[in-house]
């Protein structure tokens, strides 16, 4: 893996070779929710390593995400924290956990419409069970080594615009949990 910088440089490049080809690539809102902030890099890195249309937003704590959803405080600036695409969520955080949060955004019409992704250590059968039931829409299981985090990078990017041509309109379901 080079650095950031070049890699940032090399998808430039490769996007300017491909001209007006990059115009029709959609782009995809990310918010990413992890008390973990090494998981927070090595998925900002991942993200950007894939050259994919990708903007990416993350916050450490579940009530924090709230506040963004809310548009609280300093999220109170839709245009500068725009309504995700897809949430990225880690399950086990203090406070305000991965249920907390999946629990206060299933009876709301407008956050229950944004599909969120569980991206955790936790592959419990008991607790896979919860997240669907509080509506989540994926599961993954946060990965071991670095390759591994561009790899789930591009799973989210695939079942996010999966069956488009561009991704659907805000609000709209992306997938439906088994």
């Amino acid at each position: 893996m080079g650095s950031l910088p070049q890699r940032q440089h090399e998808c430039a490049f490769a996007l300017s070779e491909l001209g007006s080809v990059t115009s029709m690539q959609p782009r995809i809102d990310i918010l990413a929710v992890d008390d973990n902030p090494t998981d927070l890099l090595f998925f900002s890195r991942a993200a950007s390593h894939t050259c994919l249309n990708i903007r990416l937003q993350t916050l450490d704590a579940g009530q924090e995400a709230i506040d963004y959803l809310s548009a609280k405080g300093e999220y109170s600036d839709r245009s500068k924290y725009p309504l995700p695409d897809v949430i990225v969520l880690d399950l086990k955080m203090p406070e305000v956990n991965g249920f907390d949060f999946l629990a206060w955004r299933k009876p709301s019409v407008l956050f229950s419409a944004i599909p969120v992704v569980i991206l955790s250590g936790s592959n419990e059968p008991d607790d896979l069970k919860r997240i669907f039931e509080l509506g989540a829409n994926k599961h993954i299981v946060k990965p071991a080594d670095l390759d591994g985090w561009e790899k789930v990078v591009r799973e989210i990017w695939d079942f996010v615009t999966e069956g488009t041509g561009f991704i659907q309109p805000k609000g709209s379901q992306t997938a439906v949990a088994p």
